[in-house]
């Protein structure tokens, strides 16, 4: 691969399937990559479970998106596009992992961590009548979700989860690379089939 080669001239030759293009053009963005990565992480990195390669990951797959949608009729540099797609997907991430909804799992305590007394946080917990495990096995909501999803097809049962999830219209859009209006016309026929789940 020749270094004076031009983002527009790798881009054509990754169109047209040349997988060396591909790493060439990684290789040369990896730079932009790491240090989105590196800067959305430390924004989120006191998330359990979340590290940085996670948001390495995300902003990989902002660069495959500019790759594939990149349009050189849009009057945009290529750079330009690829850093938009990488933030955008970085700022998706960051919304999705940070939900309230998902505070309790993000930020929990193990019980096993140890005080200062020399005690552990199970020690001063109190049992619970009843464990969840079992809370759950009597509660069949869940399963009634399950069972309406299992009777979409594929797409509509991607737009139902996400947005079972908490996920907005945009978002569902941007995830699955569908028109907004696909989401909406698909949630409003949901709704129809099945208005008490909403």
């Amino acid at each position: 691969m020749n270094d004076s080669m031009n983002d527009y001239e790798l881009l054509y030759l990754v169109h047209q399937q040349d997988e060396e293009a591909k790493s060439f053009l990684y290789q040369k963005y990896r730079s932009i990559l790491v240090h989105f990565a590196k800067k959305s992480y430390a924004s989120c990195k006191c998330i359990n479970g979340i590290s940085y390669d996670d948001f390495y990951q995300e902003a990989c797959y902002g660069f495959e998106k500019a790759i594939l949608h990149f349009d050189d009729e849009k009057n945009i540099l290529f750079y330009t596009y690829v850093v938009s797609c990488i933030k955008n997907q970085l700022s998706l991430y960051k919304r999705t992992i940070t939900r309230k909804k998902d505070y309790p799992l993000n930020y929990a305590i193990s019980i096993q961590e140890p005080l200062e007394n020399g005690l552990y946080y199970e020690d001063i917990i109190p049992s619970f009548e009843k464990q969840p495990y079992e809370i759950c096995e009597n509660n069949d909501f869940e399963q009634k979700i399950r069972d309406f999803q299992n009777t979409l097809c594929f797409q509509d049962a991607c737009i139902f989860e996400l947005r079972y999830n908490g996920f907005k219209y945009r978002e569902i859009s941007e995830l699955l690379d569908i028109s907004m209006h696909k989401v909406s016309h698909a949630l409003e026929k949901l709704k129809k089939k099945k208005p008490s789940i909403f």
